[in-house]
């Protein structure tokens, strides 16, 4: 099948990452700065990792502290110290940084080293999960024909019976002397599914950390659990109304017609229709068909594209290079596509006037815009 199907509530892995015949689009690994420009502040220092706009490192950390809340929890077990520092939140994901410091973290632990991190755990609180959660699954199950509604609410209420595991994957970002940092998205948390909560409390729980290939040198073992309210976000801009016909790809050309954007302050997502018929992947054994687009194709025409924003004033950023993925499928008669890319650093999405795709400007003010 030619569908891809995402249940996007990856927060909390929320076990609820359906992937009907799913096939990922890859993407492009982001350029590594040889010599990164100074934070500003305290939450350009928390979520370096993000970036740093060069010429202005002030504008980071102004984009950053609106989506920002100060947390600054330390607490101590045995000769363990964990302190939470700060949550940032997009409207679509939530980011955390906290520090561990302990005499007893093996040499072997240094970034993106993995970790055990199965007895960890980040949960919404319990009335906001179920909220969350429901709404989550209203949405996924309102857009499969197949599944009526009586059908699905069996499903949503043997989901929250299930409750929620919270658990998730996390690795260093940098280690100083006896100190880990960590500045970790920690997946979906999607502004939009919740109706009631405005400022969602989550409690994160740290429990019996080790190198995954030497689970026995444990050098933090808890438990730690912080509980924290999220103030603050910066919600993306999605545009609608677009009618922006673009042939991407040099291998192959893809032509396309692009009918939204979404504008966040770590990224974009183009979303359109692929204006030509696309095939399978061969079965093993065959070759493929010179004159046929697969969908394979799609990625590398992403790929080998130019991408960019013009901002107020007329800067140009190029994310051409930047990670983001994709994903797509059958809608009726046609095949919808989503490319994403990155940005470099931190941007205001009100900031942004135009969009570079594969070398067509689209301007912003033409469109219709709204908060996603």
């Amino acid at each position: 099948m030619k569908t891809w199907k995402r249940l996007a509530s990856g927060l909390l892995a929320l076990a609820l990452l359906a992937s009907l015949s799913c096939a990922a689009l890859a993407a492009e690994p982001k350029k590594t700065v040889e010599e990164s420009p100074k934070p500003a502040g305290q939450f350009s220092r928390w979520f370096s990792s993000l970036g740093i706009n060069p010429k202005t490192p002030k504008a980071s950390e102004e984009v950053l502290s609106r989506m920002g809340t100060a947390i600054k929890q330390s607490k101590t077990v045995g000769k363990t110290t964990v302190t939470l520092n700060a949550a940032i939140w997009n409207g679509k994901n939530l980011w955390l940084s906290f520090d561990v410091k302990s005499p007893g973290i093996p040499e072997e632990v240094q970034q993106y080293t993995s970790l055990t991190t199965e007895k960890c755990s980040l949960k919404l609180r319990d009335d906001q999960w179920k909220e969350y959660t429901r709404n989550n699954l209203e949405e996924f199950y309102s857009n499969d024909p197949e599944v009526t509604p009586e059908e699905a609410e069996k499903k949503i209420q043997a989901e929250l019976a299930k409750g929620q595991t919270g658990s998730f994957w996390f690795s260093p970002e940098g280690r100083e002397g006896n100190t880990l940092n960590f500045q970790t998205n920690m997946g979906w948390l999607d502004s939009r599914l919740f109706t009631k909560a405005t400022q969602p409390v989550l409690t994160l729980h740290l429990e019996s950390l080790a190198p995954s290939d030497s689970p026995d040198k444990v050098f933090l073992k808890g438990p730690f659990d912080f509980t924290f309210t999220v103030k603050k976000q910066v919600p993306p801009i999605q545009y609608t109304g677009a009618d922006a016909k673009i042939t991407l790809g040099e291998t192959k050309k893809v032509p396309m017609r692009f009918t939204e954007l979404q504008i966040s302050t770590t990224g974009l997502t183009a979303r359109g229709e692929v204006l030509a018929p696309i095939n399978d992947f061969p079965k093993a054994g065959e070759k493929e068909d010179p004159d046929k687009l697969y969908l394979g194709d799609l990625n590398h025409a992403n790929i080998e594209s130019s991408w960019g924003l013009w901002l107020k004033g007329d800067a140009y950023v190029d994310i051409t290079q930047m990670g983001g993925g994709g994903g797509g499928g059958n809608e009726g008669e046609s095949f919808m596509i989503r490319f994403g890319h990155d940005f470099p650093y931190p941007i205001d999405p009100a900031a942004v006037t135009a969009v570079n795709i594969g070398g067509t400007r689209v301007e912003l003010e033409k469109l219709t815009a709204a908060a996603a």
